[in-house]
């Protein structure tokens, strides 16, 4: 058992109904009372059931509601599942107590437990406003084992049930059922009316409105609860609602159609068919009930498959819910065998133990695991993008510092170009400014030229002695910026290896992770495959146990026809000649006193003995023996037989009537 995971027994209540006015006119007498101030009910003359609830025939709606429904409804809406449903034969007031008839047409203080259960819960839920709740409604049945939708009235399509799989867990879910949103008390009590009218119902001997299927009224709903500061937030930017957990739960109301015997209700034809699938129905809820009730169902297979009604009332019976069983019998004594089954069916449900929990909303967790992945995936990207956008301005830079390089490289060319045409042109220069021929105006420009090109020189030198002081220097810096551009390269090309490194490492994890769910589920596979061969293995020896009980019988029959069949055969070789003498002679004389005397002849005359094998044998041999050994007697018989000739006369003809006479006699 899982931990927080609590049994608790289903609790059973027992409602008798009065005696109605047809009984009361044919003088049923009543065979069930009750034990004043006890939980005790009293059937018969001295069998006597102790269940959790006991209502006579004077109690009131609001009394079984207040004392069996109403801590279930108060489990509803704390998260648990509740289910309630009556049980009993036709026309013992299960669907009067459960409030599936004509609502509206029915007084206040004769509503059943569905209406009264509805009222409450939307009281409750006007009382809590500080609660979202969203409540749905469905109504089903299950007519002839075919489930069909009470709501959807146009096409009142058939449903069936699936087989889901949820995070690893199995659900069997009621497939095509439509569930109808409601917002208040008088919207569920109108579908709930609408239901009840297109549900199958007859009449027969013994109810004029007796329900022909099995109906199923199931409330769903959905809490959410949330704080003033909470209601005021968007939910996307507050990560305080991931706090809030989402609870949903159900309760199914369930009427079951009566059990019935046909020498009482009539039935022929289509209601016949009826009571055949109702009987059936009830039949593996009854084998459930027992199978459950059992004090050793840990190695009993519960039969829920048996029946549609037993697969959906599942969870209800064993499972996650909280249960109340209405057990309704009816007092006459013309109805003693169903009550008293009833009342036993209902005091096996006594030892069904439920484990029921609060549903917390699996799909609201998976919700907050989505919205944390999210959150550091969209954190993992803004890093990414930064790391790209740095990425990218450092590589901006190094084509720039590279662009610049160059640019220094070509002037520098072009620089050392034109310093080598001054110096060529520098003598030229000086000697054409000594040539007495030039103008004036030409010379002029030629000594500034000349000037130019000094002061040129000087700033060159000037220069090149200032290298040559900080040459050192600037070279260092240049060697130290190498160093760091090739470390930073280094680490680069790390970082994008451990990414990588990363990456694989976080496949690998994933990997791994499936691995172990694929193993989990081969687990939770073996170990059903292996208790089904428990199961099987219990069956099979249970089965050698009954054939070898059988095997026992059989040799103990065996031996005593053994026995008995070694004396016959010794009586037939001690007197046989004499029995076979008598009996078979078809083609003799008629049989004499003197006949008989040279037949048997006295006890002095050697006779041949016949000896049989001793009784160890087994059965064949020793019938084959018998049957060789008769053989011998009979042709021994036959080779002494003579035709006598004697005198026909009135002393023969007497002989031969007595003869004939005993004969008749031994026969």
């Amino acid at each position: 058992m899982e931990p927080g995971m609590e049994e608790i027994p289903v609790k059973v209540a027992v409602r008798i109904r009065p005696l109605l006015s047809k009984e009361v006119l044919h003088n049923h007498q009543v065979c069930v009372r009750l034990v004043p101030n006890t939980q005790q009910i009293i059937i018969g003359k001295d069998r006597v059931f102790t269940f959790d609830f006991v209502f006579g025939k004077n109690s009131t709606q609001e009394e079984v509601y207040t004392v069996c429904i109403k801590p279930l409804l108060v489990s509803l809406t704390e998260g648990y599942n509740a289910t309630v449903f009556a049980y009993g034969q036709t026309g013992s007031g299960k669907t009067y107590t459960i409030g599936g008839g004509h609502i509206a047409s029915v007084a206040e203080d004769e509503k059943g437990i569905i209406p009264r259960a509805i009222q409450e819960l939307f009281q409750h839920i006007s009382e809590n406003r500080n609660i979202d709740f969203h409540v749905k409604v469905s109504y089903i049945e299950v007519y002839k084992e075919e489930l069909r939708d009470l709501l959807e009235l146009e096409t009142s399509f058939r449903i069936n049930r699936s087989i889901l799989t949820f995070y690893g867990l199995v659900f069997e879910v009621i497939v095509g059922a439509k569930e109808f949103q409601v917002e208040c008390a008088d919207e569920v009590i109108s579908l709930l009316e609408s239901g009840n009218a297109a549900r199958h119902t007859g009449t027969t001997q013994m109810n004029e409105h007796s329900s022909r299927s099995h109906a199923i009224f199931t409330i769903s709903i959905c809490q959410k609860q949330f704080t003033e500061s909470q209601k005021n937030t968007d939910a996307a930017q507050d990560s305080s609602w991931k706090s809030v957990q989402v609870i949903a739960s159900k309760f199914h109301f369930v009427d079951l159609a009566g059990s019935e015997r046909v020498t009482k209700t009539g039935n022929t034809g289509e209601r016949f068919k009826e009571s055949i699938q109702i009987n059936s129905g009830l039949l593996a809820l009854g084998n459930v009930i027992s199978a459950l009730g059992d004090p050793k169902r840990k190695s009993v297979h519960i039969p829920y498959r048996d029946a549609k009604i037993t697969r959906i009332l599942k969870d209800s019976l064993g499972g996650n819910a909280k249960t109340v069983m209405i057990t309704c019998i009816s007092p006459s004594s013309s109805d003693f065998d169903e009550s008293l089954n009833s009342l036993k069916y209902a005091n096996r449900a006594k030892n069904i133990r439920n484990k029921p929990v609060v549903n917390y909303n699996p799909d609201q967790d998976r919700i907050d695991e989505m919205e944390l992945e999210i959150r550091l995936l969209r954190e993992a990207l803004q890093n990414q993008q930064v790391s790209n956008q740095c990425t990218h301005n450092l590589n901006q830079e190094r084509t720039r510092i590279s662009s610049l390089e160059e640019q220094l490289t070509r002037l520098q060319v072009q620089c050392f170009s034109y310093r080598n045409c001054v110096d060529e042109a520098f003598p030229f220069l000086v000697d054409l400014n000594d040539d007495v021929s030039l103008k004036r105006s030409q010379r002029e420009r030629l000594q500034s030229w000349i000037a130019m090109v000094q002061e040129v020189r000087k700033e060159a030198l000037t220069l090149q002695e200032t290298d040559m002081g900080t040459g050192t220097s600037q070279e260092t810096h240049h060697i130290t910026i190498l160093q760091l551009k090739r470390e930073l390269k280094k680490c680069q090309q790390a970082l994008v290896m451990d990414e990588e490194v990363f990456s694989q490492k976080d496949h690998e994890l994933q990997i791994l992770q499936n691995q172990i769910k694929t193993l989990l589920q081969k687990n939770e596979e073996h170990l059903e495959s292996l208790k089904e061969a428990q199961e099987t293995h219990r069956l099979q020896n249970e089965k050698m146990v009954e054939q070898q009980m059988l095997i026992d019988q059989l040799k103990e029959k065996l031996e005593k026809f053994t026995d008995v069949k070694t004396l016959d055969f010794s009586c037939a070789c001690g007197h046989g000649p004499a029995v076979v003498a008598s009996t078979r002679r078809p083609y003799s004389v008629p049989l004499t006193k003197s006949l008989l005397h040279s037949l048997h002849p006295p006890s002095g005359t050697e006779t041949r003995k016949a000896y049989t094998s001793p009784p160890a044998f087994s059965l064949a041999r020793v019938m084959a023996e018998f049957r060789a050994r008769s053989q011998m007697i009979l042709s021994n018989i036959e080779d002494q037989d003579k035709v006598l000739h004697c005198h026909l006369s009135d002393q023969s003809d007497e002989e031969e009537e007595n003869t004939g006479s005993k004969k008749k006699t031994s026969f």
